[in-house]
């Protein structure tokens, strides 16, 4: 039987180098539960000596006594007992001895290299990222910490994961109702030990502050994925008031629209590139009828929903529970997501606008055909109205 996952109670880290720190893991090992053990040093430690000695390879005859005097000066002979740390688990009950923070950072980038140069990865990995919702944020911020950024993380989530969810969560049915926050902080601790991640329920008016933070220790980015629209506004209210450059990516079919907010670069650009009238924004209140939610994503979204899109939209809240989303669409939206976010916390162009990352236009040989096109106009136009005969001109 699975058990249900624990809340994030964080990875625990012993230092083999500070005596307090041995006696401590001493004591994990020696207690009343079994703890697994993964001695992984030995194994990292020739890894590193790869990455230091490139153009040796283990076949030449300097191989073996260049590792051996490797050994010799950085890794007492090979006895790697009193270095690094172990990393322990809990929802696992697993520790496993890696090298420190600065030595395993730079041996699960070296495959960054020269893609993101040395310069590049300091500023992505020094970077503080908040990701509201995780769904795709999940897919988000996964690909963000496994590509070396975001060292300093604030996640939030009010839900469980549920069955529905198993079809773009990278979860399994273990975790089925448990909190996606601790879901997600555990896959990423799993990823970094060292990760640094504070945990909110949720993104409210009452943790804004705590979640946004302010000076030195405000974001450097938002990655905003609720599903909420009054969330979506008010986030983008906060993030604007303080000058935090916000992403957001919108499932469409298998394809991904992205859209990014520069306002550190622009403070007094209107919301959502314009789409709503903000006073409207403001005016929205918990619940939204389904004609005010239907007509609000249409703006936000716009004319590049598929076909599928558009014909599932106005079926929302009577024949589908919600807006139909795809594991497809949720990687490719973390890969685009962090692409984006690695332009915007290096220092490279990344301009405000609406992005079109779209499988179909790459993939389908017969989605720029005539009659693909003209099925595209015609339900374009059916769709909108429709959505005039059902909701007239929706507040």
């Amino acid at each position: 039987m699975c058990p249900r996952a624990p809340s994030p109670a964080g990875v625990r880290l012993y230092d083999m180098t500070r005596r307090q720190d041995v006696a401590d893991f001493e004591e994990l090992r020696s207690g009343g539960e079994a703890v697994h053990e993964v001695d992984a040093l030995p194994g990292i430690v020739e890894e590193l000596f790869r990455i230091e000695f490139p153009f040796l390879a283990p076949d030449s005859p300097f191989y073996g006594i260049t590792f051996r005097r490797y050994l010799a000066a950085r890794w007492n002979g090979g006895d790697v007992r009193g270095a690094g740390v172990w990393a322990y688990f809990p929802w696992r009950r697993t520790a496993v001895h890696l090298p420190d923070e600065a030595t395993f950072l730079r041996l699960r980038t070296a495959r960054n290299r020269d893609l993101i140069t040395p310069r590049e990865q300091e500023l992505y990995q020094a970077a503080r990222v908040g990701v509201a919702g995780l769904s795709v944020g999940m897919s988000a911020v996964t690909t963000l910490v496994g590509t070396g950024g975001a060292g300093r993380l604030r996640i939030a989530d009010p839900d469980v994961l549920g069955a529905t969810n198993l079809n773009r969560v990278t979860a399994s049915v273990c975790h089925l109702g448990a909190a996606k926050t601790a879901i997600c902080a555990e896959r990423l601790w799993e990823l970094n030990p060292f990760q640094r991640i504070e945990v909110f329920d949720g993104l409210t008016e009452r943790s804004a502050e705590a979640f946004f933070g302010r000076g030195a220790d405000c974001l450097d980015l938002l990655v905003e994925e609720t599903d909420d629209l009054r969330t979506k506004a008010f986030a983008r209210f906060a993030a604007r008031a303080r000058r935090i450059p916000v992403l957001m990516a919108t499932d469409n079919g298998d394809n991904v629209l992205v859209d990014v907010e520069r306002f550190d670069l622009e403070p007094e650009r209107p919301l959502f590139h314009g789409a709503v009238d903000e006073a409207r924004l403001c005016r929205l209140g918990d619940r939204l009828a389904d004609a005010e939610r239907v007509t609000l994503a249409d703006a936000l979204v716009g004319p590049e929903m598929t076909v599928r899109v558009k014909l599932s939209l106005l079926q929302v809240g009577t024949r589908l529970v919600g807006w139909p989303q795809l594991g497809t669409a949720a990687a490719l939206a973390g890969a685009a997501l962090a692409y984006a976010a690695r332009r915007i916390l290096t220092g490279r162009p990344m301009p405000s606008g609406r992005y079109a990352v779209a499988l179909d236009e790459a993939l389908d040989v017969g989605h720029r055909s005539p009659a693909a096109v003209a099925e595209r106009e015609r339900v374009g136009a059916e769709y909108r109205q429709s959505l005039r005969a059902m909701f007239g001109d929706a507040p």
